[in-house]
């Protein structure tokens, strides 16, 4: 497992509203009417919101449960407030979960090694990566192609990312961008604005999934045949506000989309992207996702059991240095020194050319286009009626124990079970019958489930032994073991997302808990412990610290 992040003062977070669940769709009049007796009964919530605009906060998608609440305009609210806000909200007999809209401005561990998180190796490419189809004769691509004529024919690809660019790789027919949306900017046209920190990167993932090498010097894409939605979900694919995503999901899941590609994420995730994933899920389509650049952990939305999680290899069949890894890993694909479309401004002016880039983003295009090609081969349409509500289970169960090749030494415990083999994976026997789906959802931590709130901080943790970090975290809630299981419980989702989201936290918790476990007294685990207190309840809720205080 790569090593932990060195710790940084997190940076401030910008919130834009709450999405409320009220655990059914609601029609626009009833949505209204609870909104504003809401307001009306939480003089707090009254005092952040426009009530004359209560009838225009939306659901995230049709059908879905969740809406998205926005501040009025000119209210600066911070999360702590917004976390107050949560917790009161989840007190309400008409509220079945609540959750603040928070953007975290584009952030990500320094890298350890040879390569960045932005796409551009700082040393020279592997000689193995030279030819321009190295990744796809590497990933079996180039034998997929020999088995089957389809190419991803048929196939529609939902595409959430930073947009597209005008590069010929990939604005041609098959670019549905009519069917696609500007979710940040609020517009039809999901065209990349070119002005944050990961410019052209929409371009770059789609080139190594649907390009064709017509276009001199051309890319191969995976699935040439294949067509591609485009939605504009961020100016950088290292953002935690998930709000833009999920509305996407719901969008390209509207459009007929037949599996979406996520080449984005962060370390943490509220509940309605898991609603949003289950929707897909539920609508027979396959979701994927990068594994994460740096991190010491799988991002989400691939942390998500429902999501096909996708880590990064090179061209000598090794893991990329960058690559974060873990258990949730499903399979790696190649990701490092991988030839793609490059958009990159000139004097103002997009200029449009091909170079190789490194990241998690390229190897889940890559599996993305595979998926199109095992879609298309056996007939989407025949697959949704023979797996009716389990497709992506389906695809999920062979791609892990089929659709890859076997390496000598890989460590499977953490890059999955191989690399990415297309060939192998389109000549897998469908099963007769299909695995159960995986679910991303449950309604919160569960009675049985309190005494062990903590443990969903471990994986943040991935140094830390688990009774070590219980031992830090649990005493900051009281002497009594069962009564701070409880407080910890009541707002665990408030310190996952504190732990997730400021790496100084993380530091000072594993500090505190590597000294109490060296000294092994009462004495320096209760010294660990008012450290973790004392920092949570400075940054975190009036709601938080009431549940921290001695």
């Amino acid at each position: 497992m790569p090593k932990a992040a060195p710790a940084s003062r997190s940076a401030p977070c910008r919130t834009r509203g709450l999405v409320v669940d009220f655990g059914e769709a609601l029609e626009v009049r009833r949505r209204t009417a609870v909104l504003a007796a809401l307001v009306e009964r939480m003089p707090a919530l009254a005092r952040v919101v426009d009530r004359r605009a209560l009838a225009a906060a939306a659901p995230l998608g049709r059908g879905a449960t969740d809406v998205l609440v926005p501040f009025a305009p000119g209210r600066d609210v911070d999360v702590r407030t917004a976390w107050d806000l949560v917790h009161a909200l989840r007190a309400q007999p008409e509220v079945a979960d609540a959750e603040p809209a928070v953007r975290i401005p584009a952030a990500a561990p320094a890298a350890r090694g040879r390569a960045g998180v932005r796409g551009g190796p700082a040393a020279a490419p592997l000689p193995q990566a030279s030819a321009r189809d190295w990744s796809i004769v590497n990933a079996g691509v180039r034998a997929a192609w020999d088995a089957s004529a389809a190419r991803g024919a048929g196939v529609v690809v939902g595409h959430p990312d930073t947009g597209y660019t005008h590069h010929p790789q990939i604005d041609t027919p098959r670019l549905l961008r009519a069917q696609g949306y500007d979710f940040e900017d609020g517009r039809a046209d999901p065209l990349d604005a070119m002005d944050g920190a990961n410019p052209g990167h929409g371009t770059g993932t789609a080139s190594v999934l649907f390009s064709d090498d017509s276009p001199a010097p051309g890319v191969y894409g995976v699935a040439p045949a294949a067509r591609l939605v485009p939605f504009r979900v961020s100016d950088s694919v290292v953002h935690f506000d998930f709000t833009n995503l999920a509305q996407a999901l719901y969008r390209a899941r509207d459009v007929g989309c037949h599996l979406v590609s996520m080449s984005l994420g962060g370390p943490w995730a509220g509940r309605a992207l898991g609603r949003a994933v289950d929707a897909l899920v539920g609508a027979d389509v396959v979701p994927l996702a990068a594994a994460g650049n740096v991190w010491p952990w799988v991002i989400y939305p691939a942390r998500f059991d429902a999501v096909v999680a996708v880590a990064a290899s090179n061209a000598a069949d090794a893991p990329w240095n960058d690559s974060a890894g873990g258990e949730e890993v499903d399979v790696a694909a190649p990701g490092e020194s991988v030839w793609r479309a490059l958009t990159q401004l000139e004097r103002g002016t997009p200029a449009y050319t091909i170079a190789q880039g490194s990241g998690t983003s390229y190897a889940a295009a890559t599996a993305a286009g595979a998926c199109a090609l095992w879609l298309s081969h056996h007939g989407v349409d025949a697959l949704r009626r023979r797996y009716p509500g389990r497709l992506a289970a389906v695809f999920m169960h062979l791609l892990k124990t089929q659709g890859f090749r076997a390496v000598r030494g890989w460590n499977t415990a953490v890059h999955g079970p191989g690399i990415l083999d297309a060939a192998a994976l389109l000549a897998a026997p469908l099963p007769a019958q299909a695995p159960a789906p995986a679910r991303v959802q449950r309604a919160g931590v569960a009675r049985a489930e309190r005494s062990y709130a903590w443990a969903r901080l471990q994986p943040y943790f991935p140094a830390l032994p688990p009774e070590a970090l219980a031992r830090a975290l649990l005493p900051a809630f009281g002497a009594d073991a069962a009564a701070a299981a409880r407080r910890l419980a009541e707002v665990i989702d408030e310190v996952e997302f504190l732990v997730a989201t400021d790496a100084a936290l993380r530091a000072r918790i594993e500090r505190g808990a590597a000294r109490g476990a060296a000294a092994g007294t009462r004495g320096a685990h209760a010294s660990t412990a008012a450290g973790t207190r004392r920092i949570l309840a400075s940054r975190g809720s009036a709601r938080l610290a009431a549940a921290l205080a001695p």
